[in-house]
């Protein structure tokens, strides 16, 4: 039974039109009205976070933690101390799942696992994928407005849009969108955004926030907080806009669009400041329930380190010593990962400050970070570290440390490369996905087995509850 209350919010809910944001809003009144109404099932979200150049054991295993075991290791995480390249996440710690001794030796490729570091089998970015990456799995499983939205941080002044990351199914890929402005663009133009014009979509933004102010006005409660945070992920766009329109227009911001479209975020350091605030967006915003972002779009060669380093990418896998900074490639690295393991925390504190039923976003969603091409740039895919942040509502185990039995193995090239070897019968990074795919509500006996056995390649008992 209803009280007044509930009842004239309900009432009022259900006559809600917004003008020109209607389209953008629509997520989000179908999840005020549900909550009105006392029916909240919140849907899960995944984001991947890919990063090309390894994940060496070093960057993901606790400081002063022993390495590798011949049996399985679980242990908590509680008061661990996390390596820089992944201490941005330590305010999640207890929500926290490290992963070592995974293989990928049946998809690894060389320099990049390309549709493989998804599918967990071999695949070119050079021919159509050969099988169904998890994010397009999990974008069939739980649609959203936009199934999937794939963001790519690539090196090159032209880079629009690639493949070679994500697939739908066999033959059937998914474009990955390297340019933010563009990005944004495709997902709200709905309301209106045309063309590479920032001010133009922040004038738009703030044009909308009357409708957003009366709907405020017209609700109470956690439905009331559910608005504010909805909209405060779109205003960090329409502010990130009016900066660039800002360097464009020398400080001066006009209500009219200018004639020559602003500069775009063109360095790797700023281009993931970007994308992980339309991630953020989307998510928010309900458009979808799946991001996958992936810095180098699963290759070494043509991306870049800008705003970190200006050596070239694969030197400093090689361990090349960076001639400006005067440090090896190694370390490099560990500031890139310390970079995207930032930002990537940057959206999660955002889902965590948004309301959903009866805590926030955040519980709902899990975060996959981890390289494209496993250990090392020269991957062999005989280990493949993750890091898990999220529960998804309580049906993935965290807090924990898990290693599959790893051992010591001989270097590839220099002494750059901690190289640690798994045995052939170890869980394959599609067991990892499968598990995903339990946790979702969408469960399989194995994911994308043939090219690895079955038996390995189906849901872990160390991370489903």
């Amino acid at each position: 039974m209803f009280t007044n209350e509930k009842l004239n919010r309900r009432s009022c809910l259900k006559g809600l039109s917004l003008g020109v944001g209607g389209a953008l809003f629509a997520p989000l009144l179908q999840k005020v009205a549900a909550a009105a109404d006392g029916n909240v099932t919140p849907p899960k979200r995944f984001i991947f976070f890919l990063f090309s150049n390894g994940f060496q054991e070093s960057g993901a295993i606790p400081v002063g933690w022993k390495r590798g075991a011949d049996a399985i290791r679980q242990e908590s995480l509680k008061g661990a101390e996390l390596p820089r390249d992944i201490a941005p996440f330590a305010p999640f710690q207890d929500r926290m799942t490290i992963v070592q001794g995974l293989q990928g030796r049946h998809c690894a490729r060389g320099h990049a696992g390309d549709y493989g570091a998804l599918a967990g089998v071999n695949s070119s970015a050079k021919s159509p994928p050969r099988a169904q990456t998890i994010d397009g799995a999990l974008g069939k499983a739980l649609p959203g407005i936009f199934p999937m939205v794939g963001l790519g941080i690539a090196g090159g002044k032209n880079t629009q849009a690639t493949y070679g990351t994500s697939a739908w199914g066999k033959g059937s890929p998914i474009a990955i969108q390297c340019r933010p402005e563009l990005a944004y663009q495709s997902l709200f133009g709905s309301i209106g955004a045309t063309g590479d014009d920032f001010l133009a979509r922040k004038n738009l933004l703030d044009s909308i926030s009357q409708d957003v102010r009366w709907l405020q006005s017209q609700i109470a409660g956690p439905e009331k907080e559910l608005v504010e945070h909805h909209f405060g992920a779109l205003e960090s766009l329409s502010k990130r806009d009016g900066q660039m329109s800002a360097l464009q227009e020398a400080g001066t911001l006009r209500r009219k669009a200018p004639k020559m479209p602003a500069k775009p975020p063109k360095s790797m350091v700023d281009v993931t400041a970007a994308q992980c605030d339309v991630a953020a967006a989307a998510l928010i915003s309900g458009l979808t329930n799946v991001v996958t972002i992936t810095s180098g779009v699963g290759s070494i060669f043509g991306t870049d380190y800008s705003g970190i380093s200006p050596s070239p990418t694969h030197g400093i896998g090689h361990g090349t010593i960076d001639p400006k900074l005067e440090v090896p490639g190694l370390e490099v690295l560990r500031r890139y990962r310390e970079h995207h393991s930032t930002h990537a925390a940057g959206i999660l504190k955002k889902l965590q400050a948004t309301p959903e039923g009866n805590g926030t976003m955040l519980d709902n969603t899990v975060l996959v970070f981890t390289s494209d091409c496993a250990q090392t740039q020269h991957t062999k895919g005989d280990h493949w570290p993750f890091v898990l942040v999220g529960d998804l509502g309580g049906t993935l185990k965290t807090g924990q440390y898990v290693s599959y039995p790893m051992g010591r193995g001989g270097q590839n090239g220099k002494d750059i490369d901690e190289h640690v070897i798994t045995p052939t019968d170890n869980p394959t990074i599609n067991a990892l996905y499968c598990s995903l795919l339990h946790a979702a509500g969408a469960p399989r006996d194995a994911f994308n087995a043939g090219a690895a056995p079955a038996e390995l390649c189906g849901p872990l008992g160390e991370l489903v509850v």
